[in-house]
């Protein structure tokens, strides 16, 4: 006997006593819509509620000294850790730059191979 229920986002089809489960990849344009509306209206509540937050923090200048002093604690704190992450990124945006320049070199000599044989 095989039973079909389905919903929204789920077709269960039950076969004796195995079941299985799939997940319906096709969206509707309506739901879509709802989706992006709704991720747009709560990125706009979140950055809204943070500029009242950074504006009312900053008329308050015991609260800056504050922030800084934690700021400088935590730098001084943790200055090793910066200094190698600091390190380590630096080395690796020098190692995509050259690996950018060898292919911008070897793009140039390609087109080059190219018009010559054309």
């Amino acid at each position: 006997m095989t039973q079909i229920s389905s919903t929204s986002t789920t077709n269960v089809i039950e076969l004796g006593k195995e079941s299985s489960i799939k997940k319906t990849s096709e969206n509707s344009t309506g739901e879509l819509v709802v989706k992006g509306v709704a991720t747009a209206v709560a990125a706009t509540a979140i950055i809204e509620s943070g500029r009242g937050v950074i504006v009312t923090i900053s008329r308050h200048p015991l609260v800056v000294l504050g922030l800084g002093i934690v700021a400088g604690y935590l730098t001084h704190k943790y200055r090793k850790e910066l200094l190698t992450i600091t390190s380590k990124t630096a080395e690796q945006s020098k190692d995509y730059i050259l690996q950018q320049k060898q292919n911008i070199k070897d793009f140039i000599s390609d087109v080059k191979d190219s018009e010559e044989q054309s």
